[in-house]
Order: structure tokens, then C-alpha cells, then sequence
């Protein structure tokens, strides 16, 4: 799957935003899904569908 460019620029902004940390991105049939790790946790979830839509940005909390 090819990104859109407003996909390629969230990918972008997530690069800026959270500077150390890694993406691991999920290839699916119709979407992708991004996930940004910080220190080995889940700190937000992104969904690139092959139609150009991005899906909820949410960040998670920390769990206790």
C-alpha cells in the first residue's frame, strides 16, 4: 500500500513530535497501523486506510 501525502506528513508529525521513539508499522489488506513506542510502551496508534483516511489518533495512557 502507497501512503497518501496527508498519511505521509502524519508520519511526519509523529517523527517530530516523539523524537526517540520507534514506529512499527503493520501492513493489513486495506490499512496500515502505526504503532509509536516510547521506552518499549505503546504510546499511540495510528490507522492508514488504502482510501486515504486516517483513523483516530488517541493517545493511550500509562498503565499504573
Amino acid at each position: 500500500m502507497e501512503l497518501t501525502l496527508d498519511q505521509a506528513r502524519e508520519i511526519g508529525r509523529l517523527r517530530r513530535r516523539y523524537r526517540d521513539a520507534r514506529l512499527v508499522v503493520h501492513e493489513r489488506d486495506h490499512d496500515v497501523i502505526v504503532e509509536v513506542r516510547d521506552r518499549g510502551r505503546l504510546v499511540r496508534l495510528h490507522r492508514f486506510g488504502d482510501d486515504g483516511s486516517v483513523g483516530d489518533d488517541e493517545r493511550l495512557p500509562l498503565a499504573a
